[in-house]
């Protein structure tokens, strides 16, 4: 019991370091993102077999997605689950530029921020959250499972901590920021990334 304690607290002090609510930089001038976030470069990384997510309580999350205008004209949207990449946590820096799937998210409906379709007929879709260095910036790409779905692109913000600063323990969470949500997830052993997603 103490143990599952202790961990709740590690979980929620990574959340409040990484993932306050300040708003993450703009899309980079001439960058590789365009007005919609459609993706121009076709490169996605290998997705990684469903055993390598931790589904575990306190290191992934589950919510209502926020739909809407906020503060004034916004409601609950679909439900979501992010689960981290197990390994996320003992990558280097550079392996983590190099492109590697960071978390994954599944919807029981559409929401277009995170690339998550509708699928009908009540099945959820799986969309992967990878992360890419492009030139000089870090950006995130959010590859949905539903076929002819193209993937969406959208900045992210990238914090820095000392070398294993997370102890082998990668985390994942869906975080809310002045108006609408975000996510946030390890992405590599002494950083966290945050992205806003696309638009909703």
């Amino acid at each position: 019991m103490l143990t599952q304690r202790l961990s709740l607290l590690v979980a929620y002090a990574v959340v409040l370091t990484c993932g306050g609510a300040a708003p993450p930089p703009p899309p980079p001038a001439g960058g590789p993102i365009t007005p919609q976030g459609v993706s121009q470069d076709r490169y996605f990384p290998a997705i990684p077999p469903a055993n390598e997510f931790d589904t575990t309580t306190e290191w992934s999350d589950h919510r209502r997605l926020t739909v809407g205008d906020c503060p004034d004209r916004c409601r609950p949207g679909p439900m979501a689950w992010i689960h981290p990449r197990g390994a996320a946590a003992t990558w280097s820096e550079a392996h983590r530029d190099s492109g590697e799937v960071i978390a994954r998210i599944i919807g029981d409906g559409a929401y277009k921020k995170f690339n998550l379709q509708d699928r009908g007929h009540g099945q959820a879709d799986t969309v992967y959250w990878a992360v890419v260095r492009r030139g000089k910036e870090t950006v995130s790409i959010f590859h949905s499972t539903k076929p002819g779905t193209p993937d969406l692109v959208a900045t992210t913000d990238v914090m820095h901590h000392d070398r294993g600063f997370f102890r082998g323990q990668s985390l994942a969470r869906f975080i809310w920021s002045d108006k609408d949500d975000m996510v946030w997830g390890t992405c590599d052993g002494g950083a966290c990334c945050r992205s806003p997603g696309g638009f909703q």
